[in-house]
């Protein structure tokens, strides 16, 4: 039976002191991509709240658009019944001014 002594001693051999170890190699690469996987983990979660703010703030500003629109509406229907109301204001003054001169020319003598 094979011995497994020349395995394990491969397995376990780490070469020269000058030369590092795979494993701390490897150990130090799986951080290195721990890191940049946490990194890249936060900025996906920033970047998430900053686009469920600008949401929020353009579900708002729908909301203050809707509200002027009625705002403009109703003004205009306002804007409407004054300018309705001015008319018949203005033909009302109008007739009673044409009366008015009817009466004067009435009662004043002709003029020579």
């Amino acid at each position: 039976m094979p011995s497994c002594t020349p395995l394990v001693n491969a397995m376990t051999d780490h070469g020269s002191p000058d030369t590092p170890d795979k494993i701390d190699i490897l150990i130090d690469q799986v951080g290195h991509f721990t890191e940049g996987l946490t990194e890249l983990k936060l900025l996906v979660q920033a970047q998430a709240e900053i686009a469920q703010k600008q949401l929020e703030a353009i579900d708002k500003q729908g909301e203050r658009i809707d509200q002027l629109a009625k705002t403009v509406q109703q003004q205009s229907h306002s804007i409407d019944r004054l300018a309705t109301a001015m008319e018949a204001t203005n033909h009302s003054q109008s007739e009673a001014i044409n009366r008015l001169a009817g009466i004067i020319d009435r009662l004043l003598p002709p003029q020579p």
